[in-house]
């Protein structure tokens, strides 16, 4: 590579970003290592514009090595960029500017380092923080430079330190990536923005159709057709999908199942597969009736069931495959020209996002719950039990959902493992009967669950100021510590007083606070080292060990 490639990169990244975020004051160097990190962001999210999704420039004097921060809800992805300039394209980045970078993430995921805050704005830490407790998100760690030299062993070295103790939690997918864009990637990535156009060909059973506003096809295909696209064209089949192909184990597990025990009743248990085609064109043949059609789709994309396509190209080649041809997958196949991006977009954004029935909603068909409506109405409470519904009550004060219910009741629970859950995962207080039945059963109080729910809200509260306004690992316990630290103070009141119809709930209320962050303060002192908060947190062994060595065993119980 050459500083002929150094200044395409320049010319390309300042046509797109230099309107907006060039900053007078300094130098052309510093600016361009700027507009270098957003590239960098841009690239790992997409282009796409997102009203939820935030980037932060975030260079400067005490920038901690942090450069760029980007957030996106959708993709469940939180980027961290540092950015390195080289006019003359020479070289690589240094060993001390990447620690300083990893010095600056690890305050900002609330690890115990130097204690220096990473320099983002209140909204972007928020931002981090929010996604990072949210099931399924992801961490990458970016390196980004003009620079034409890989990155030297010495300088890795760390960046996968860091990753392991991210990805420290067994059983769970990685939750953290580094990237390394060089001189070559940025440049290929000017070269190559056109993804290779995929065309299929479809044979849709029973098929149906609309044409306004947009045309659109519909119907039966076979998973033996579709598991071939998946073998001929691997993964360029998600090159719009948000989410690509998540190696999720359960959702593997139950397509495979399914196709191996009960191939006739795939389609009635799968959500199906969205298709997005430039240009659809259907045979002579298949417009004398609704039997069979056969299309072509022109620049096609898979945007939404990536999982089931993945999983049914896996099944080629083992004995599962034979059932292949048993097995029809609801198929949708839009048009939109190339013209429309911004509704491909929309379509792969809704796709991926529309509310679906979550192990949660089950919980409507217990008898249980719906005593506890009405106990809890009797006590001033409305009590809500379906996602979608809209409460009548005006005080949200006076309002609690099915999952806020859960959540606190783990909490409460003697068992401090049930509070863990409700961190590492917690639609399993639902999926677990064991779990579900401990915390939903006759003797459930309503008091008491009323209670739970008002003193988690208040632990929420407090420790989102303290993980708003702090950095380093004390912000990190409390983003991640706050179900625990809400378990040892309701152990330390006791069943008993939480069922109380006389205490005075009013003065506990007030204490919650405090003590929330003198609990958080406490652990704080005695986290460990290289130890990242999101993970300990939901490790029932290692947070017994931490509460005991912070001298708080004894609001404990296993």
């Amino acid at each position: 590579m050459s500083k002929f490639h150094v200044d395409q990169i320049e010319t390309h990244i300042k046509t797109l970003y230099k309107a907006k975020l060039w900053k007078p004051g300094i130098d052309d160097v510093a600016n361009l290592s700027r507009l270098l990190a957003y590239h960098a962001v841009q690239l790992l999210l997409g282009t796409g514009e997102d009203a939820e999704r935030l980037i932060e420039i975030t260079d400067g004097g005490h920038d901690e090595g942090i450069d760029a921060v980007g957030v996106d809800p959708a993709a469940k992805m939180v980027v961290f960029v540092q950015s390195k300039w080289r006019q003359d394209g020479k070289g690589s980045m240094q060993l001390g500017d990447v620690l300083k970078f990893l010095q600056g993430v690890k305050s900002i995921l609330g690890m115990k380092g130097d204690e220096k805050p990473a320099h983002a704005s209140e909204k972007t830490r928020a931002a981090v923080g929010a996604l990072l407790t949210t099931p399924g998100a992801k961490i990458r760690l970016v390196t980004v430079t003009t620079a034409s030299e890989p990155l030297a062993d010495a300088v890795t070295a760390p960046i996968v330190e860091l990753l392991g103790q991210l990805d420290d939690l067994e059983d769970t997918e990685p939750l953290a990536g580094h990237d390394h864009l060089a001189q070559a990637n940025l440049f290929r990535a000017i070269t190559d923005r056109q993804r290779t156009s995929i065309n299929l060909n479809v044979q849709i059973l029973d098929w149906g159709k609309a044409a306004d506003p947009h045309r659109i096809f519909y119907g039966r295909v076979s998973a033996a057709d579709i598991a071939t696209w998946f073998t001929d064209h691997g993964a360029d089949l998600f090159a719009d999908n948000i989410r690509v192909v998540i190696p999720r184990s359960d959702i593997n597990d139950g397509i495979l199942k399914t196709v191996k025990g009960a191939p006739q009743l795939f389609m009635y248990y799968n959500n199906g597969i969205t298709v997005l085609a430039e240009t659809i064109a259907i045979a002579p043949g298949g417009t004398l009736n609704r039997d069979v059609g056969y299309f072509t789709l022109t620049g096609a994309s898979i945007v939404n069931g990536a999982q089931t396509v993945s999983t049914l190209g896996s099944v080629k080649g083992t004995d599962a495959e034979q059932n292949l041809g048993q097995v029809s997958v609801m198929v949708r196949c839009i048009e939109v020209p190339k013209e429309q991006d911004d509704l491909a977009q929309q379509i792969t954004r809704f796709a991926n996002t529309q509310n679906e029935v979550s192990s949660q909603d089950f919980a409507f068909l217990d008898k249980e719950q719906h005593r506890l409506v009405r106990e809890l109405e009797v006590i001033g409470y409305e009590y809500i039990l379906r996602s979608a519904e809209v409460p009548r009550s005006k005080d949200p004060r006076r309002v609690i959902e099915l999952r806020q219910a859960a959540v606190a009741l783990a909490c409460a629970a003697p068992n401090i493992g049930h509070a863990v859950l409700a961190k590492r995962e917690v639609s399993r207080l639902f999926t677990d009967q064991s779990v579900y039945r401990a915390l939903f059963n006759p003797s459930t109080d309503p008091i008491r669950l009323s209670r739970a729910v008002a003193i988690v809200s208040g632990v929420d509260g407090a420790l989102d100021i303290v993980g708003n306004q702090t950095g380093g690992v004390y912000s990190g316990i409390a983003v991640h510590g706050r179900r625990v630290i809400a378990h040892l103070i309701m152990r330390a009141l006791g069943d008993v007083l939480l069922a109380d119809p006389q205490a005075d709930f009013m003065k506990i209320e007030r204490d919650v606070p405090a003590k929330a962050s003198e609990h958080a303060a406490a652990i704080a002192k005695v986290f460990p080292s290289n130890a990242y908060p999101g993970n300990v947190f939901k490790n029932q062994s290692r947070v017994v060990a931490l509460v005991a060595e912070a001298g708080l065993a004894d609001k404990a119980r296993r």
